[in-house]
């Protein structure tokens, strides 16, 4: 072979296994990584205002109602109209107070909020206290009256507050200390993580064209 001449790549035999190795090496840091949840700081927790929007909102009201209609139809059978029952009106108030407006007081979050991943707090950020009284109470029962009006207001609103939340000065967020599943989470980045992924291959798809270029300009050579 003359020494002037050089010797051409074979763009067949180039090994791929770089890119291969590269992909699983991020999958495998991915899959090692801890959990990302912060922990829960003790004493009074001033949560983030990142407001929890109304696909979030409705699982939670969803998980609620449905522990709630286990519950009437697990109990209402035993107690033989003492509850749940027209004519057990003060036991079923008593009930629904201590299902929503306690734990609210308390934890700012009902089980279907827990599951859910948010949590009620004031303008502060902090649970919202007494304040969930009139929240539950009269912000509800009017948001309801008004043919629904009031609830569906946190759809087009800026910070997603319903006539409840108003009412009360109270916002629901997200919960970055939930002990809940994350799976719903997941579910609603679930999206922008394949568009991620789609964005990271047309990338690595683009780094690899110049090297191919070059190896025909060096055919061609």
């Amino acid at each position: 072979m003359p020494s002037g001449t050089k010797k051409r790549r074979n763009p067949r035999n180039r090994s791929s296994t770089s890119r291969y190795k590269a992909d699983v090496q991020s999958k495998n840091d991915k899959k090692s990584e801890p959990d990302k949840k912060p922990k829960k700081p003790k004493g009074s927790v001033t949560y983030p205002m990142i407001f929890a929007g109304p696909m979030r909102r409705l699982y939670a009201f969803t998980i609620d109602f449905g522990l709630i209609m286990m519950i009437i139809y697990a109990v209402a059978p035993a107690a033989n109209g003492n509850m749940f029952s027209e004519e057990a009106v003060a036991p079923d108030l008593i009930f629904f107070f201590g299902y929503f407006i306690i734990p609210t007081i308390l934890w700012g979050r009902t089980p279907g909020k827990w599951v859910a991943g948010i949590v009620v707090v004031d303008s502060d950020g902090r649970t919202p206290g007494p304040a969930a009284i009139p929240r539950e109470m009269i912000g509800k029962l009017v948001s309801f009256l008004a043919a629904g009006i009031g609830i569906l207001w946190l759809i087009p609103d800026k910070k997603h507050q319903g006539w409840h939340d108003k009412i009360a000065g109270t916002f629901v967020v997200d919960n970055p200390y939930s002990g809940g599943p994350q799976f719903m989470k997941d579910f609603f980045k679930l999206g922008e993580k394949k568009d991620d992924d789609a964005n990271d291959s047309d990338t690595s798809d683009d780094e690899e064209e110049p090297d191919s270029a070059s190896d025909d300009n060096d055919e061609s050579k």
